[in-house]
């Protein structure tokens, strides 16, 4: 079927009406557009005319002025030391909209100090810019709950400092801060110098998953303490261990952690480490109880001092890649890589058998041990790893021990993995190639490849990330740098801790 054209009068009226129906259709969407932005920007100031800010000193009775407190408020704590303070913000009713507002008058000049607690419940919180010096006498100093049953949802404390200072004596068993509830967040806060026992940082692990997040924080020096009990981080306990957290520990920055040996410990299921920075840190990031949980993109420099450490697997299906691990000096429990040995059908406070490890796509420089096999086997301990697979690391052990075997595994698979040749050898089950490695320091402290050639992988990798969380290219790249990729910032002590505190790098 054939059509006619218009003759040129009716094309040129066609076209016009055309036009003037695009126009009429442009102008009515720049009207909806505009009346959407007044309608936005008038309920905006209506919040914030409604938003309120309540003042409070040591002195004021918090009951009354809490009960005035609405969604979009602010609570402001005045400059000065507070002493002794009972802080209980019990269920504010913030929301995502208008969340309510706990902060310092000036970021770092609220002191709190003694026997002074902090807690607080409801929905969408935000606590920010205080500094904690010296706590004694309390057991939890900042709590993200006021009751058993009233705890907190949805909320965040950033910008905080918690600190010890040298010449404190505080003996009783303490948390520093202690989070319950879901879907909250710690994040650029900085703590340091805690000397009794307790951990550091709590995550209290329930049925329902906390999907909680700790982010961007400073965790500086923490002395030995000689004991269980010096732990920078937990996540969970032995008797819920089997129990689903789903927390994020992210873009932190560890310094001089020595309280223990455990400097995390994992002690729940599906939980993420990532990007973290250990430096100079006595101990490892211990996955004492729990399964699933994913390690990866952290950077452990031991600086050549005694008893620094990297990871150790306990529990099931675990996967620890694009790690970097260089200058460590400790062994057994603290080696770069420790897999323990088990005890069969293991009850929850035991060591649960190694199963389904996944090694893949890390990098290993200048460590005393690199890995050790079957820690703590005897007649009690005699489940081995099993099933665990190496894949696409890359070994640069120098004059150290490549690994220690206490126990032979059973199920190991070794996939293409790389090791600078030396004239060191070990025991003959282990499969490597041994390659002439191209590397060079960068300006963030670590060894990368200088080019891809001597890095190249004959076979596919199911890790599609690198150390800096980008993409990899296409052929496979043995350890955890890819250098095609650019250098992602790693956490160090000027990009994390609160914005007020004046850091040394």
């Amino acid at each position: 079927m054939s059509t006619k054209p218009l003759p040129n009068s009716e094309q040129n009226t066609y076209m016009a009406d055309l036009k003037l129906t695009a126009l009429l259709i442009n102008t009515s969407l720049q009207k909806c557009v505009k009346s959407v932005l007044l309608i936005a920007v008038a309920l905006s100031a209506t919040l914030s005319l409604d938003a309120a800010e309540h003042i409070v000193t040591p002195d004021t009775d918090l009951k009354p002025v809490l009960k005035q407190v609405k969604s979009g408020d602010s609570v402001v704590l005045q400059n000065g030391t507070w002493i002794d303070a009972d802080l209980t913000f019990d269920e504010l009713p913030g929301t995502s909209k208008a969340p309510i507002h706990i902060r310092a008058q000036t970021p770092g000049k609220v002191i709190l100090t003694g026997a002074t607690q902090f807690r607080f419940s409801g929905s969408y919180i935000t606590v920010s810019g205080l500094l904690v010096r010296d706590p004694t006498g309390v057991s939890d100093v900042i709590q993200f709950r006021t009751h058993s049953e009233r705890h907190a949802q949805h909320c965040r404390v950033t910008d905080c400092s918690i600190e010890e200072s040298p010449d404190s004596h505080e003996k009783k068993e303490s948390r520093w801060i202690s989070i319950y509830g879901t879907n909250n967040r710690v994040d650029h806060c900085y703590t340091a110098g805690k000397k009794n026992r307790g951990t550091t940082l709590v995550v209290w692990v329930t049925e329902q998953p906390g999907n909680h997040r700790i982010d961007h924080n400073h965790f500086g020096p923490r002395p030995k303490l000689g004991s269980n009990g010096g732990e920078t981080l937990r996540i969970g306990t032995s008797d819920v261990s089997e129990f689903d957290s789903k927390t994020t520990v992210e873009n932190n920055y560890f310094h001089a952690c020595d309280g223990e040996a455990e400097i995390v410990s994992n002690k729940s299921c599906d939980n993420v480490y990532r990007h973290n920075t250990f430096d100079s840190c006595s101990g490892a990031l211990t996955l004492r109880h729990g399964h699933r949980c994913v390690v990866d993109g952290n950077v452990f420099f031991g600086r050549k001092q005694s008893g620094t450490g990297g990871v150790r697997i306990i529990g099931e299906s675990h996967t620890v890649t694009n790690n970097y691990f260089e200058g460590l000096r400790g062994d057994s429990e603290r080696a770069a890589l420790c897999l323990m040995n088990g005890v069969p059908n293991s009850p929850l406070h035991e060591y649960a058998p190694v199963r389904n490890a996944k090694v893949a796509h890390n990098t290993f420089i200048d460590c005393k041990v690199s890995v050790e096999i079957g820690v703590g086997v005897g007649k009690k301990q005699s489940a081995v790893p099993d099933k665990c697979e190496f894949a696409h690391n890359v070994f640069v052990p120098g004059k150290w021990e490549l690994f220690r075997v206490h126990a032979d595994p059973t199920g190991l698979s070794w996939v293409d993995n790389r090791l600078q040749p030396r004239t060191r050898k070990d025991t003959p089950f282990r499969e490597f190639r041994e390659t002439k490695l191209s590397m060079q320091r960068t300006d963030d402290g670590l060894l990368r490849p200088s080019g891809s050639d001597s890095f190249k992988a004959a076979l596919a990798s199911m890790v599609s990330q690198d150390i800096d969380g980008f993409p990899r290219q296409s052929s496979v790249i043995c350890g955890c740098d890819d250098p095609t990729t650019k250098h992602k910032t790693l956490a160090n002590a000027s990009n994390t801790g609160p914005s007020w505190r004046k850091q040394t790098p």
